[in-house]
C-alpha cells in the first residue's frame, strides 16, 4: 500500500470497538432495568422473559459484540507489545491465533446457552 493511500483499518477498528462497547451498554442497563424492575421475579418468569425473541436476539447480539471488541482490544495489545521479526513474529501469530480459538469457543458455547443448544 502507498504512502499516499494511508489504510482505513485503524479507523474500522475505532468505530467498531466504541459500537461495540455501546451495545455491550445497551445491554447491561436493559439486564439492570429488568432486575430493578421484576426484583421478584421466579424461575418461570426468568425463563420466560429470557426465551423471548426479543431476549434472545439481544443476548446473541450482545454476546457477538463481545468477542468483536475482545478481538479488536487483544489484537491491538499483541501488534503494540509483541513487536519484531523473526521469533516476535510467530509469537505475535501463535498469540493471535489463540485468541482466535478462544474467542470462537466462547461465541460458540455462549450462543449455544443462550438459544438452548447445550
Amino acid at each position: 500500500m502507498s504512502e499516499s493511500r494511508p489504510s482505513k483499518r485503524g479507523l474500522i477498528d475505532f468505530i467498531a470497538q466504541r459500537l461495540t462497547a455501546v451495545i455491550i451498554g445497551i445491554y447491561v442497563i436493559h439486564i439492570a432495568v429488568i432486575f430493578a424492575l421484576n426484583g421478584d421475579m421466579d424461575y418461570v418468569a426468568w425463563r420466560g422473559y429470557f426465551t423471548s425473541g426479543y431476549s434472545l436476539l439481544l443476548s446473541s447480539l450482545t454476546v457477538l459484540a463481545i468477542v468483536v471488541h475482545s478481538w479488536i482490544g487483544m489484537w491491538t495489545i499483541g501488534t503494540d507489545y509483541i513487536r519484531g521479526s523473526g521469533i516476535a513474529n510467530k509469537l505475535r501469530l501463535g498469540y493471535q491465533a489463540l485468541i482466535g480459538v478462544v474467542l470462537i469457543a466462547f461465541l460458540i458455547w455462549s450462543l449455544g446457552l443462550i438459544w438452548g443448544l447445550l
